[in-house]
């Protein structure tokens, strides 16, 4: 008599690694089964005299405007000297406009705002109560710094134009139900009053006596302040539960990767349909900057602790007091979610392809074993057995795909 081995019956299963859900992508993009290198190169520029509270891009003067320890500073695309004004500004507000008839920004603080030109900064006195301060249709609309649900606007001869009348500055209040007002937005023909649960909307067409209040009839999670953009014809901004956009009709949540990566965000830039945001990540576990490109409709993580962002023909951060600029280059990773090959119980993790990499590095783990390998240009093969398996890939070239080949067990 004689016994003979029975072996269970396996077959090979290949999955799309860039496919996997729960996955993270630091400084490539992941898009059309490719990994595509983008901004994550950081090159330090100079230190500051102070910790950088906020900063801006004034695109029709061409000068990058900072506000950090009680000075606004203003400097062009060279970055090389800058000018700067003294002020106080609990809540600063930046705004682009025309002044005297020329091309100008404001920076508005708690009593005076700052009037920059393509030549000089000129401080005014502001002394309204107000702040986050936005222009359109010739007047600008701001916030009441002692009613969160007060709207004010100006009459028609600028900022300083406070004389109340039927045609003249005047104010609103909006309803309860939505929280307090966090920003004001110009988004397409109304000026949207962003508050802590909705949105509130100012038709503001004419004179004062036509104004009209509206509601979104939609209850959001929470929105965090100073995330709110308009990118790419939508109104982009952040809450406790990821990334939404309005389209002038609803408001939805972001579906793509990373929409729910950030907490705690502090400060945002956009420029060329991208929509940046530092707070901290969650899987990286420290400050990063979340990335929305609406033209690709993917999104990224940049790994820099950033503070505060400007975007302009240069995309300068700034962390602590280093002032820096965030360039495409630099050595990016991919992470992949969990990958089971759709099947319970063990198998043997045998290839991970890699389509056009020239020379990348690749990690795979099991959660308990991990191996890693350099210079690979076409196949790494690991023979790791586990249940489920983390494949991480580094580069600084495109890479077309990555596949992943598992011998599964099919029965006994």
């Amino acid at each position: 008599m004689s016994c003979k081995k029975v072996f269970p019956k396996t077959s090979l299963k290949k999955v799309d690694v860039l496919a996997a859900e729960g996955a993270i992508n630091v400084g490539c993009y992941n898009v059309g089964g490719k990994l595509i290198p983008a901004l994550n190169s950081v090159s330090k520029i100079c230190d500051t005299e102070a910790e950088a509270h906020a900063a801006w891009y004034a695109a029709n003067i061409k000068k990058y405007v900072l506000y950090a320890g009680k000075y606004a500073y203003t400097f062009d695309e060279t970055v090389s000297e800058s000018t700067r004004s003294g002020m106080n500004a609990v809540q600063p507000t930046f705004i682009e406009t025309v002044y005297s008839g020329s091309n100008a920004a404001f920076l508005v603080g708690d009593s005076a705002y700052c009037v920059i030109t393509a030549v000089k900064n000129t401080n005014r006195p502001f002394r309204f109560g107000m702040h986050g301060s936005v222009l359109k249709n010739g007047r600008f609309f701001s916030l009441d710094n002692a009613d969160p649900l007060k709207i004010h606007w100006s009459g028609e001869k600028g900022m300083e134009d406070r004389v109340s009348g039927i045609s003249g500055a005047g104010w609103a209040i909006v309803q309860y139900g939505y929280g307090e007002i966090l920003n004001l937005i110009v988004y397409k023909d109304k000026l949207v009053a962003v508050r802590e649960f909705g949105l509130t909307f100012l038709s503001a067409y004419g004179t004062p006596e036509n104004y009209k209040l509206s509601y979104l009839e939609q209850q959001l999670p929470k929105i965090y302040k100073n995330t709110a953009a308009v990118v790419c014809g939508r109104l982009v901004f952040y809450t406790e539960d990821g990334l939404y956009f309005y389209d002038g009709n609803k408001a939805e949540k972001c579906s793509l990767a990373l929409a729910e990566e950030m907490q705690d965000p502090t400060a945002l830039s956009c420029k060329d349909e991208k929509y940046f945001l530092c707070g901290k990540s969650k899987t990286l576990g420290r400050r990063a900057v979340l990335v929305y490109d609406a033209k690709l409709n993917s999104t990224y993580l940049i790994d820099f602790p950033a503070d505060a962002i400007a975007a302009g023909e240069r995309l300068l951060t700034y962390s602590g007091l280093a002032e820096c600029e965030l360039k495409t280059g630099g050595e990016f990773s991919f992470t992949s979610g969990e990958i089971d090959f759709s099947s319970t119980g063990a198998k043997v993790l045998k290839e991970v392809i890699l389509k056009g990499a020239k020379n990348a590095k690749i990690e795979v783990s099991n959660g308990v074993i991990s191996r890693i390998v350099g210079g690979v240009r076409g196949k790494f093969r690991p023979n790791l057995r586990g249940e489920c398996f983390k494949i991480t890939v580094c580069g600084s070239e495109k890479i077309s795909g990555v596949l992943a080949v598992a011998e599964v067990m099919d029965g006994v």
